[in-house]
């Protein structure tokens, strides 16, 4: 009988675990991947004709948000669309970077600042976590994650 009465709580509670530890572990992996992105921005940019780190090819906006991208391995393929700008250290102090900043690693001059932005919309997968905790009207949890970098000199 008590079984019976604490069984669906202990599921409940031990699901909740599950889903918030894949939250987590996917949060940890895109604030990781926005770091490293930012840190290969800020060398490609300020390199003339800079190669990327992994082989793939000449440095660009593109290149370095597939890389990110691919080295992506618990978020879904497609799920994530880095943003990258390039701004002078007073904007990203300010935190206005992507408002006052420029698009395109080819603007990354000595000095200035590599930022990059990324979310993924976590899936809550239950009806009662999505409730309680989205963010969003598609029962998900977005998670964002933003990085900044200094351009070579």
């Amino acid at each position: 009988m008590e079984f019976a009465l604490v069984a669906p709580c202990a599921l409940g509670l031990l699901t909740g675990i599950v889903i918030l530890g894949i939250a987590i572990t996917n949060l940890v992996q895109i604030t990781n991947m926005a770091r490293e992105g930012a840190r290969v921005a800020a060398v490609c940019g300020s390199v003339a004709g800079a190669r990327m780190p992994d082989g793939s090819g000449a440095c660009s906006d593109a290149a370095v948000a597939i890389y990110i991208t691919s080295h992506l391995t618990a978020v879904p393929a497609g799920a994530v669309s880095p943003q990258i700008f390039v701004c002078a250290p007073a904007q990203a102090a300010a935190g206005t970077c992507t408002t006052a900043g420029v698009q395109g690693i080819e603007n990354c001059q000595p000095g200035r600042i590599v930022e990059v932005d990324m979310y993924y919309d976590q899936p809550l997968y239950l009806p009662l976590v999505s409730d309680i905790f989205a963010t969003n009207g598609h029962g998900a949890w977005r998670l964002n994650a933003s990085a900044q970098a200094t351009c070579e000199q």
